[in-house]
C-alpha cells in the first residue's frame, strides 16, 4: 500500500471516532507481512481511559498476528501545522517497530509529512 493510500485509509477510519474533547483522528498500521490495521481515536467521560488511534491500529493488528509494524499512515485534522503522537505511543511502536519504521502524517489539508519513528522519539525527549 502505497502512502497516499495509508492516509485515504486512515482518514476513513477516522469517521469512526469516538471524540468528546478533541479532533476525530485514524491510523493505518502496515505490518512486516503486507496487511493493513485500522484505528480511531476514542474518548470517554473519564480522560484517563482514552485509546488514540495507533494504538487501536496496533491492538487489532496484535489480536490478528501482526509482529512487526513497518509503516504507519496517521489523520487528525488540525488548523495548522502537523498532527503529533502522544509519547506512550511512540513508546508502543518502538516495541514492535521494524528498522526505519516511518510515519506518515495528515492533517487533511492534502499535503503530508513522514517522519522517522527514530526522529519522532527524538524531539519527544525519549531515549
Amino acid at each position: 500500500m502505497d502512502d497516499r493510500n495509508l492516509i485515504a485509509v486512515a482518514e476513513q477510519a477516522a469517521a469512526t471516532s469516538r471524540v468528546i474533547r478533541g479532533a476525530r483522528a485514524g491510523a493505518t498500521v502496515l505490518a512486516d507481512d503486507g496487511r493493513t490495521f485500522l484505528g480511531c481515536r476514542l474518548e470517554f467521560a473519564d480522560s484517563a481511559l482514552d485509546l488514540d488511534a495507533v494504538s487501536n491500529g496496533i491492538a487489532a493488528g496484535r489480536a490478528q498476528g501482526l509482529r512487526r509494524v513497518v509503516r504507519v499512515g496517521y489523520y487528525e485534522p488540525t488548523e495548522s501545522g502537523l498532527p503529533t503522537l502522544p509519547a506512550a505511543t511512540l513508546q508502543r511502536l518502538h516495541e514492535i517497530a521494524a528498522p526505519g519504521l516511518v510515519v506518515i502524517f495528515s492533517a487533511g489539508r492534502g499535503e503530508y509529512q513522514e517522519r522517522t519513528l527514530a526522529d519522532l522519539r527524538a524531539q519527544a525527549g525519549l531515549q
